[in-house]
């Protein structure tokens, strides 16, 4: 008899002895299991295909296909179907190999009926927990998709709410008396506390659900750290705290910029949120023994005791739920550093002594390469005068006067269209040096102006800066913007943008835009891509660097060229119709002429696993085009090229 309560389920017995596999079913049958037998190896997987089958008992010695090759071959069509083996001539190897393959358990002839119902109903228990494990993944999957979905809904219009209010405080509407703007500051604040929220919420749910992208990129450590404490120097010294950063200085790795920067910013805040004297102190080394890079940011606060450690790390959890009224924050900040890290092949560590601090370290795998340090004349162009245009297209007077205002003695001129149409007919007369552009016109939009812009074959070249209240960078990157800005902008910003654009080449200059000379030499490059925004920018930069370029408009094409000539590099797109890049990189693995050929993909493809080891094996380098401007996709590509041409 089955004892109450356990568990009922489908067996099948595989047994080449008939009158087992009879006893089998008896007994099973009468403990309340549905079972079906099978004779041989091949007649248990034929049933286990067609479905049905909770746990397979099956015999270790048959004829054709023996026990061990059928297990292997039940996990293979079923991993959740449980196997137990059953054998008359039992050994510690056989044992151990059955369970190495995916045995649920191991029984030996001659045994008590209740032994194998017992290991059978436990059998069906694990199944059963898991499933439900199966079905808790899932639904925690579809709660972290809806938090995603509703967190990037409710960016929108908050990013509306603080850009207007950023307009109403900069006087673009107007003035505003003083208890006016306080209101706005405080409206500013409360707005700027809940889009962080939303930010926050958006980026676990994101990691949680499988959808957070990573973009590798090689990238100093020590510049990295002096971003990080320009960023938060401000809150440090309010509190009256030092802040640090030590690295060498030729100390590169190749990850998520962005991430780890969020991951220090987040460890950094949180020091000097919960230190009142003394300061925070990040030092960043390469681990001894071992292709690791470790950043430690050590506080001198209050410490954490051995009992609140273990629950750092948990999601909208903070230690005391007093510190949230006297310091603020959501409990959010150190779980989306550990799961960053962790996304990057790393991890988060803490140790801690109450009344001496706290430390946390952060360990990523080293990719990069050390160097030294990086040459003088490699950072950004000074402004160089000489009455460039900037044309800004926008519907909104105030923005336009706020614009022509930050120009002032910058050496740039201004020009201002209030439509899309009277900003078209004003770029083909004056040719500006860039422009800018607003989305949210009237009659046509910023995104059809942009349209038009990259489709005249006369203005495509132009660089085109987004300046706009929606925060729709993906979209503008892949429409071939050079740059984006989110309103409200700061004067600063802007000119970043314009000197970034104006360090790069221009018409009739040769040259590396840093600086540098022409790296180009006259080697041959084949850029593939659907889009031709994309290919004329990068094919008129890399001419005036000096590269002699063909261009190819489809996967298609790009065979028939490389059938007739290898050029030295390929930039290539990976999403295209017809023949992909996919299929590209597979012909040129197979085509002994073509080995050596430098290969850098450019993709808006969220890439899987098995697709980035596929690329990694391919390629010198894969961009993520949503990820990055224009602008900084060719400063990566010249700093690259550099690279290969310094190695070659």
């Amino acid at each position: 008899m089955k004892p109450e309560g356990a568990p009922s389920g489908r067996i099948l017995v595989v047994d080449d002895e008939e009158g087992f596999r009879d006893l089998m079913a008896f007994e099973l049958g009468s403990r309340g299991h549905s079972v079906a037998t099978a004779r041989d190896g091949d007649e248990a997987l034929a049933r286990v295909r067609a479905g049905g089958v909770d746990v397979v008992v099956s015999d270790l010695t048959m004829p054709r296909r023996g026990g061990l090759d059928t297990l292997a071959g039940v996990k293979e069509l079923d991993p959740a179907v449980e196997v137990i083996m059953v054998t008359g001539f039992a050994t510690l190897e056989s044992a151990v190999e059955s369970m190495r393959r995916g045995a649920y358990d191991f029984i030996t002839k001659p045994f008590q009926m209740d032994d194998l119902a017992r290991l059978v109903e436990r059998a069906l228990e694990k199944r059963r927990l898991s499933r439900k494990v199966v079905e808790l993944e899932e639904v925690n999957r579809f709660k972290s998709e809806f938090l995603a979905n509703m967190s990037h809904e409710l960016r929108t219009p908050m990013n509306a709410i603080l850009g207007y209010t950023a307009l109403h405080l900069d006087r673009l509407y107007g003035e505003v008396n003083a208890k006016q703007e306080d209101a706005l500051k405080r409206v500013e604040a409360a707005g700027k506390n809940l889009l962080t929220l939303i930010n926050s919420v958006l980026d676990l749910s994101k990691v949680s659900a499988g959808r957070m992208p990573v973009y590798l990129e090689e990238f100093n450590l020590k510049e990295l750290g002096g971003e990080v404490t320009a960023m938060m120097e401000c809150l440090a010294k309010a509190k009256g705290l030092s802040l640090e950063f030590d690295a060498p200085e030729g100390l590169w790795v190749r990850s998520d910029k962005t991430k780890v920067k969020q991951v220090l910013v987040n460890l950094a805040t949180n020091g000097i949120k919960f230190t009142s004297a003394g300061g925070v102190f990040i030092e960043a080394r390469r681990a001894e023994g071992a292709p690791e890079v470790r950043i430690r940011v050590r506080d001198t606060g209050a410490g954490i005791s051995d009992e609140d450690l273990p629950l750092l790390f948990q999601e909208f959890r903070q230690l005391d739920a007093s510190s949230t009224r006297a310091h603020g924050g959501t409990g959010l900040g150190l779980v989306i550093s550990r799961k960053f890290a962790e996304l990057l092949g790393g991890t988060v560590a803490v140790e801690s002594r109450v009344g001496e601090g706290s430390t946390f370290t952060l360990t990523l795998p080293l990719t990069g390469t050390e160097r030294g340090p990086r040459p003088e004349g490699l950072g950004p162009a000074p402004d160089r005068k000489g009455g460039k245009v900037l044309l800004a297209v926008d519907d909104d007077p105030e923005v336009l006067a706020l614009l022509r205002d930050s120009l002032s003695g910058t050496g740039y001129e201004f020009a201002g269209a209030l439509s899309g149409e009277e900003g078209l007919a004003m770029a083909r007369e004056l040719k500006p040096f860039a422009i800018t552009l607003d989305i949210m016109m009237p009659h046509r939009d910023g995104w059809s102006v942009l349209q038009v812009l990259k489709n005249d074959p006369a203005l495509r070249g132009i660089p085109v800066i987004m300046l706009s209240i929606l925060d729709n960078k993906s979209l503008g990157y892949s429409l071939g913007v050079a740059d984006y800005i989110v309103k409200p902008f700061e004067r600063r910003e802007l000119l970043e943008k314009l000197h970034a654009l104006d360090a790069a080449p221009q018409e009739g200059q040769p040259g590396g835009g840093e600086g540098a000379a022409p790296c180009g030499g006259g080697q041959t490059v084949l850029v593939v891509d659907d889009e031709p925004a994309v290919v004329d920018y990068l094919s008129e930069t890399l001419r005036r660097e000096g590269y002699a370029v063909e261009t190819a408009g489809g996967g298609e094409s790009a065979l028939e060229r490389l059938a007739r000539h290898r050029p030295d590099i390929l930039f290539l797109d990976l999403m295209m119709p017809g023949v992909s890049g996919f299929d590209v990189l597979e012909a040129v693995g197979k085509d002994p002429r073509l080995e050596g050929m430098t290969v850098i993909v450019l993709t808006a493809k969220h890439l899987t696993p098995q697709e980035s080891d596929f690329l990694q094996a391919r390629a010198e380098a894969v961009i993520q085009k949503g990820s990055k401007s224009l602008t900084e996709i060719l400063a990566f590509v010249r700093r690259r090229l550099r690279t290969l041409e310094a190695g070659r």
